[in-house]
C-alpha cells in the first residue's frame, strides 16, 4: 500500500516541452531586395549618363543650328535653279587653323578648310554659281593646305568667265588665310580685324642640352647625314639649319610673289612689309593689303558693283548642311572607328613649314 505522505508530496508530472515553431526564412525577401537594388542601380548607371548625353547633344545641335542660321538670305542646294536674271553668289565660311585634315571623325564641320575646299570644287563644277563670298576667320596653317584653297579659288574663277571671289575677314586673316585671299577680287575686313603675317615658319625645339643632363641619348638610325634633320635630341647643326632655311626662303618667295600679283603691288613693296608682322585693319588698308573696312551685312552693294548689276539682281545663298547632330554623329561613326581612332593613336606630330601666325 502506497504511503499517503509520499503521495501528497510528489510533484506533478512536468508536461513535455512544446515543439518550437520553425522560423520563416528571410532569404526570398533578401534576394528580392537585392535584385531590385541591382535593377535600379543599373537604371541609374545607364540612364543617367544617357540623359546627360542627350542634354549635351541637344546643346551641340542648338549651337550648330545657330551657326548655320547666321546671316545669309537663304539656304539652298548648289544645284538649285534660281530666277532668270539673278546672279547666284554662294557664301562659304572658313574658320580656324588650316590643316588639310578633318578636325574630327565624329562630325564634319562645314567651316573647316577641308569642307570649304570641297565646297569650292563643287561650286566650280556648278555652272549656275557666279560668285563666292568667303567669310574668313583664320590664322593660316599648313602651306600645302593653304595653297590648295588658293588653287581651288583660281580654278573656280577660270572655269567660267566673269566669276568673282569676295573675301570678308573676321577676327584674323593672317598668313595662310591671307595667302588664299590673293584670289579675291575684293577683300573687306572689319575694323577690329588682324591682317597680314606674310611669311613662313618651320616650328622647332632643341632638347639636346636637357637630354645630356638627364642622361638621355638619341639612337636614330638614318640613311644619310641629313635624314634626321631637325632632330631635337641632337645639338643644332648649322648645315641642317641652312637646308631648312632654303626651304623656307623658297616658300616665302612664292607667298610674296602671289601677294604682289593679287594686290597689284611691286615685289619690293611687299618685301618691305612681309617680315611676318600683323597689321590693324587701318594699317592694312593704307598698305593696300585690303580693299576696304566694313561689315559683311553691308557687302551686297560692293558685290553688285563688281558684277555691274543692281543689289536686287543678286541671289546670295549657302549650300545645305546637316543640322541634326545625332544623324551627323551616327552617319560618321563607322568612319570614326576606321579612321579617327587609328589616326589619333598612331599619328605623330611632325615638323613642317607653315603659313601660320
Amino acid at each position: 500500500m502506497q504511503d499517503p505522505a509520499y503521495t501528497s508530496n510528489a510533484s506533478p508530472a512536468t508536461p513535455p516541452p512544446a515543439a518550437a515553431t520553425p522560423k520563416q526564412s528571410r532569404r526570398p525577401g533578401c534576394f528580392l531586395g537585392f535584385g531590385l537594388g541591382c535593377f535600379f542601380s543599373l537604371i541609374l548607371l545607364f540612364v543617367a549618363p544617357l540623359l546627360v548625353l542627350v542634354g549635351v547633344w541637344s546643346a551641340v545641335e542648338s549651337s550648330m543650328k545657330q551657326q548655320l542660321e547666321q546671316w545669309t538670305p537663304e539656304t539652298v542646294s548648289l544645284t538649285e535653279k534660281v530666277d532668270e536674271g539673278k546672279i547666284p553668289v554662294l557664301r562659304l565660311e572658313l574658320n580656324g587653323v588650316i590643316t588639310g585634315e578633318w578636325a574630327s571623325a565624329w562630325y564634319t564641320d562645314p567651316t573647316s578648310d577641308v569642307a570649304v575646299l570641297d565646297a569650292i570644287k563643287a561650286a566650280a563644277a556648278d555652272e549656275s554659281v557666279r560668285g563666292l563670298l568667303l567669310a574668313v576667320n583664320s590664322p593660316g596653317g599648313s602651306v600645302t593646305a593653304s595653297d590648295n584653297l588658293y588653287h581651288a579659288l583660281e580654278v573656280f574663277k577660270q572655269s567660267q568667265p566673269g566669276r568673282k571671289v569676295i573675301v570678308v575677314g573676321g577676327d584674323i586673316v593672317a598668313s595662310g588665310a591671307y595667302y588664299l585671299a590673293m584670289q579675291a577680287d575684293w577683300i573687306r575686313v572689319q575694323p577690329t580685324s588682324i591682317v597680314g603675317s606674310i611669311g613662313v615658319i618651320i616650328p622647332g625645339v632643341n632638347l639636346s642640352g636637357l637630354a645630356t643632363r638627364i642622361g638621355l641619348s638619341d639612337n636614330s638610325i638614318a640613311s644619310g647625314g641629313s635624314k634626321d634633320i631637325g632632330n631635337p635630341l641632337k645639338p643644332v647643326n648649322p648645315a641642317h639649319n641652312a637646308i631648312l632655311q632654303t626651304v623656307v626662303d623658297g616658300l616665302y618667295a612664292r607667298f610674296v610673289d602671289l601677294v604682289a600679283k593679287g594686290r597689284k603691288m611691286q615685289l619690293n613693296e611687299v618685301t618691305a612689309i612681309a617680315d611676318g608682322r600683323v597689321f590693324t585693319a587701318t594699317d592694312a588698308l593704307n598698305l593696300r593689303l585690303v580693299d576696304d573696312i566694313g561689315y559683311e551685312d553691308t557687302i551686297e552693294p560692293r558685290i553688285a558693283e563688281l558684277f555691274g548689276c543692281e543689289v536686287k539682281d543678286l541671289y546670295l545663298y549657302r549650300q545645305n548642311q546637316e543640322k541634326n547632330a545625332f544623324k551627323a554623329f551616327f552617319s560618321t561613326f563607322p568612319q570614326a572607328l576606321g579612321r579617327g581612332f587609328a589616326e589619333s593613336m598612331m599619328r605623330q606630330e611632325r615638323t613642317a613649314p607653315q603659313y601660320l601666325w
